[in-house]
Protein backbone atom coordinates (compact mmCIF):
# COMPACT_ATOMS: atom_id res chain seq x y z
CA UNK A 1 0.00 0.00 0.00
CA UNK A 2 1.23 3.49 -0.82
CA UNK A 3 0.05 7.05 -1.23
CA UNK A 4 -0.43 8.49 -4.74
CA UNK A 5 0.92 12.02 -4.92
CA UNK A 6 -0.78 14.78 -6.92
CA UNK A 7 1.86 14.67 -9.71
CA UNK A 8 1.33 10.92 -10.06
CA UNK A 9 -2.41 11.41 -10.31
CA UNK A 10 -1.91 14.09 -12.96
CA UNK A 11 0.31 11.81 -15.01
CA UNK A 12 -2.19 8.98 -14.83
CA UNK A 13 -5.03 11.25 -15.83
CA UNK A 14 -3.19 12.75 -18.81
CA UNK A 15 -2.05 9.33 -20.00
CA UNK A 16 -5.29 7.38 -19.72
CA UNK A 17 -8.26 9.69 -19.29
CA UNK A 18 -7.63 12.58 -21.68
CA UNK A 19 -7.06 10.57 -24.90
CA UNK A 20 -10.41 8.83 -24.49
CA UNK A 21 -12.24 12.07 -23.82
CA UNK A 22 -10.76 13.95 -26.79
CA UNK A 23 -10.92 11.35 -29.59
CA UNK A 24 -13.90 11.64 -31.92
CA UNK A 25 -15.41 9.39 -34.55
CA UNK A 26 -16.37 10.58 -38.04
CA UNK A 27 -18.98 8.53 -39.92
CA UNK A 28 -18.61 8.42 -43.70
CA UNK A 29 -20.98 6.69 -46.12
CA UNK A 30 -19.62 5.07 -49.27
CA UNK A 31 -21.97 4.94 -52.26
CA UNK A 32 -25.19 5.79 -50.39
CA UNK A 33 -28.35 6.50 -52.42
CA UNK A 34 -26.82 4.74 -55.45
CA UNK A 35 -24.41 7.64 -56.00
CA UNK A 36 -20.67 7.59 -56.63
CA UNK A 37 -19.95 9.71 -53.58
CA UNK A 38 -18.48 9.76 -50.11
CA UNK A 39 -20.67 11.65 -47.63
CA UNK A 40 -19.22 13.84 -46.34
CA UNK A 41 -16.48 14.12 -48.94
CA UNK A 42 -14.33 16.55 -46.96
CA UNK A 43 -13.79 16.24 -43.20
CA UNK A 44 -11.44 17.59 -40.56
CA UNK A 45 -9.92 15.11 -38.10
CA UNK A 46 -7.47 15.35 -35.21
CA UNK A 47 -4.83 12.84 -34.16
CA UNK A 48 -6.53 9.86 -32.53
CA UNK A 49 -9.89 10.40 -34.24
CA UNK A 50 -11.41 7.52 -36.18
CA UNK A 51 -12.88 7.45 -39.67
CA UNK A 52 -15.70 4.90 -39.93
CA UNK A 53 -16.71 3.92 -43.47
CA UNK A 54 -20.18 2.41 -44.01
CA UNK A 55 -20.74 0.71 -47.37
CA UNK A 56 -23.74 0.71 -49.70
CA UNK A 57 -24.55 -1.15 -52.95
CA UNK A 58 -23.38 -2.24 -55.19
CA UNK A 59 -19.67 -2.89 -54.74
CA UNK A 60 -17.35 -0.24 -53.35
CA UNK A 61 -14.04 -0.02 -51.47
CA UNK A 62 -11.87 2.69 -49.95
CA UNK A 63 -8.19 3.16 -50.77
CA UNK A 64 -5.73 5.72 -49.43
CA UNK A 65 -3.98 7.69 -52.16
CA UNK A 66 -1.97 10.90 -52.46
CA UNK A 67 -2.68 14.11 -54.32
CA UNK A 68 -0.05 13.64 -57.03
CA UNK A 69 -1.24 10.16 -57.98
CA UNK A 70 -5.04 10.01 -57.96
CA UNK A 71 -6.72 6.62 -58.32
CA UNK A 72 -3.45 4.94 -57.32
CA UNK A 73 -2.82 3.41 -53.88
CA UNK A 74 -0.37 4.98 -51.47
CA UNK A 75 2.37 2.57 -50.46
CA UNK A 76 1.63 1.61 -46.87
CA UNK A 77 -1.83 3.20 -46.98
CA UNK A 78 -5.16 1.61 -46.09
CA UNK A 79 -7.48 -0.53 -48.25
CA UNK A 80 -10.82 -1.94 -47.14
CA UNK A 81 -11.29 -4.53 -49.86
CA UNK A 82 -14.47 -4.59 -51.96
CA UNK A 83 -17.81 -4.84 -50.18
CA UNK A 84 -20.39 -6.38 -52.58
CA UNK A 85 -23.89 -5.66 -51.28
CA UNK A 86 -27.48 -6.07 -52.41
CA UNK A 87 -28.69 -3.60 -49.79
CA UNK A 88 -27.08 -1.14 -47.46
CA UNK A 89 -25.59 -0.24 -45.18
CA UNK A 90 -23.49 -3.39 -45.06
CA UNK A 91 -23.09 -5.56 -41.96
CA UNK A 92 -19.55 -4.37 -41.28
CA UNK A 93 -17.76 -1.04 -41.23
CA UNK A 94 -14.13 -0.22 -41.92
CA UNK A 95 -12.42 1.90 -39.26
CA UNK A 96 -9.19 3.85 -39.68
CA UNK A 97 -7.43 5.78 -36.91
CA UNK A 98 -5.90 9.14 -37.82
CA UNK A 99 -2.23 9.43 -36.82
CA UNK A 100 -1.43 12.95 -37.99
CA UNK A 101 -3.19 16.00 -39.40
CA UNK A 102 -1.75 15.89 -42.92
CA UNK A 103 -4.21 15.49 -45.81
CA UNK A 104 -5.50 11.96 -46.43
CA UNK A 105 -6.81 11.33 -49.95
CA UNK A 106 -9.26 8.48 -50.50
CA UNK A 107 -10.84 6.97 -53.61
CA UNK A 108 -13.01 4.04 -54.66
CA UNK A 109 -11.04 1.67 -56.93
CA UNK A 110 -14.06 0.07 -58.64
CA UNK A 111 -13.17 -0.11 -62.35
CA UNK A 112 -16.67 -1.04 -63.52
CA UNK A 113 -18.11 2.40 -64.06
CA UNK A 114 -14.73 4.07 -63.40
CA UNK A 115 -15.71 5.27 -59.94
CA UNK A 116 -12.55 7.25 -59.16
CA UNK A 117 -12.45 8.86 -62.60
CA UNK A 118 -16.09 9.89 -62.13
CA UNK A 119 -15.39 11.74 -58.92
CA UNK A 120 -15.73 9.13 -56.17
CA UNK A 121 -13.04 10.57 -53.92
CA UNK A 122 -12.73 12.40 -50.63
CA UNK A 123 -10.18 14.15 -48.45
CA UNK A 124 -9.42 14.35 -44.75
CA UNK A 125 -7.77 17.57 -43.56
CA UNK A 126 -7.69 19.41 -46.88
CA UNK A 127 -5.00 22.08 -46.89
CA UNK A 128 -6.40 25.61 -46.54
CA UNK A 129 -6.04 28.28 -49.26
CA UNK A 130 -3.88 29.24 -51.02
CA UNK A 131 -2.85 25.59 -51.41
CA UNK A 132 -3.76 24.30 -54.88
CA UNK A 133 -4.22 20.77 -53.49
CA UNK A 134 -8.00 20.86 -53.25
CA UNK A 135 -10.50 18.05 -53.57
CA UNK A 136 -11.81 19.52 -56.82
CA UNK A 137 -8.26 19.57 -58.19
CA UNK A 138 -7.78 15.94 -57.14
CA UNK A 139 -10.99 14.96 -58.93
CA UNK A 140 -9.90 16.84 -62.05
CA UNK A 141 -6.60 14.94 -62.08
CA UNK A 142 -8.45 11.66 -61.47
CA UNK A 143 -10.73 12.28 -64.45
CA UNK A 144 -7.66 12.32 -66.70
CA UNK A 145 -6.35 8.94 -65.50
CA UNK A 146 -6.97 5.78 -67.50
CA UNK A 147 -7.63 3.23 -64.78
CA UNK A 148 -7.79 2.77 -61.02
CA UNK A 149 -5.38 0.43 -59.28
CA UNK A 150 -6.64 -2.07 -56.71
CA UNK A 151 -4.19 -2.93 -53.89
CA UNK A 152 -3.32 -6.63 -53.51
CA UNK A 153 -4.59 -7.08 -49.94
CA UNK A 154 -6.81 -5.52 -47.30
CA UNK A 155 -4.75 -3.48 -44.84
CA UNK A 156 -4.50 -0.41 -42.64
CA UNK A 157 -7.77 -0.53 -40.68
CA UNK A 158 -10.12 -2.78 -38.73
CA UNK A 159 -13.61 -4.07 -39.42
CA UNK A 160 -16.35 -3.62 -36.86
CA UNK A 161 -19.84 -5.05 -36.95
CA UNK A 162 -22.77 -2.81 -37.69
CA UNK A 163 -23.37 -2.28 -33.96
CA UNK A 164 -19.60 -1.99 -33.28
CA UNK A 165 -19.60 -4.86 -30.80
CA UNK A 166 -16.78 -6.87 -32.37
CA UNK A 167 -13.57 -6.24 -34.26
CA UNK A 168 -11.22 -8.16 -36.49
CA UNK A 169 -7.86 -7.03 -37.89
CA UNK A 170 -8.03 -6.27 -41.60
CA UNK A 171 -4.41 -6.92 -42.46
CA UNK A 172 -0.90 -7.53 -41.25
CA UNK A 173 0.58 -4.09 -41.97
CA UNK A 174 0.72 -2.29 -38.60
CA UNK A 175 0.71 1.31 -39.85
CA UNK A 176 0.82 3.68 -42.80
CA UNK A 177 2.98 6.78 -42.47
CA UNK A 178 2.35 9.96 -44.42
CA UNK A 179 4.72 12.62 -45.73
CA UNK A 180 3.62 16.22 -45.04
CA UNK A 181 5.39 17.67 -48.10
CA UNK A 182 3.54 15.25 -50.34
CA UNK A 183 0.19 16.05 -48.78
CA UNK A 184 -0.25 12.51 -47.46
CA UNK A 185 -1.95 11.44 -44.26
CA UNK A 186 -1.47 8.26 -42.29
CA UNK A 187 -3.44 5.59 -40.48
CA UNK A 188 -2.98 2.58 -38.21
CA UNK A 189 -4.63 -0.83 -37.93
CA UNK A 190 -4.47 -1.18 -34.17
CA UNK A 191 -7.72 -2.77 -32.93
CA UNK A 192 -10.63 -0.37 -32.40
CA UNK A 193 -11.39 -0.55 -28.70
CA UNK A 194 -14.15 2.02 -28.19
CA UNK A 195 -14.54 3.78 -24.86
CA UNK A 196 -12.41 3.36 -21.76
CA UNK A 197 -13.66 0.97 -19.13
CA UNK A 198 -15.98 2.52 -16.57
CA UNK A 199 -13.92 1.13 -13.71
CA UNK A 200 -10.62 2.64 -14.88
CA UNK A 201 -12.18 5.98 -15.71
CA UNK A 202 -14.00 6.17 -12.39
CA UNK A 203 -10.76 5.47 -10.53
CA UNK A 204 -8.91 8.23 -12.35
CA UNK A 205 -11.71 10.73 -11.83
CA UNK A 206 -11.73 9.87 -8.14
CA UNK A 207 -7.97 10.36 -8.04
CA UNK A 208 -8.25 13.75 -9.68
CA UNK A 209 -10.91 14.90 -7.23
CA UNK A 210 -8.88 13.67 -4.28
CA UNK A 211 -5.77 15.43 -5.52
CA UNK A 212 -7.65 18.67 -6.09
CA UNK A 213 -8.91 18.61 -2.52
CA UNK A 214 -5.40 18.17 -1.19
CA UNK A 215 -6.16 14.63 -0.07
CA UNK A 216 -4.17 11.47 -0.54
CA UNK A 217 -5.46 8.37 -2.29
CA UNK A 218 -4.45 5.09 -0.77
CA UNK A 219 -4.93 1.84 -2.67
CA UNK A 220 -3.71 -1.69 -3.12
CA UNK A 221 -1.42 -2.21 -6.15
Amino acid sequence: MYLLSSPTVAVLASTFLVPFSLAANIDITVGANAKLTFVPESVTASVGDTLTFSFFPRNHAVVQSNFANPCQPLSGGFFSGFQPLAAGPGPQKFVVTVEDENPIWVYCPQTTGSHCQNGMAMVVNEAPPPSPNTLEAYKALAARTNVSTVPPAVTGGVFVSGNATSTSPSGSTPSATGTPNAGIGSSTNLPFTGAASNTGTAFLVTALVAAGMGLGLTGMW
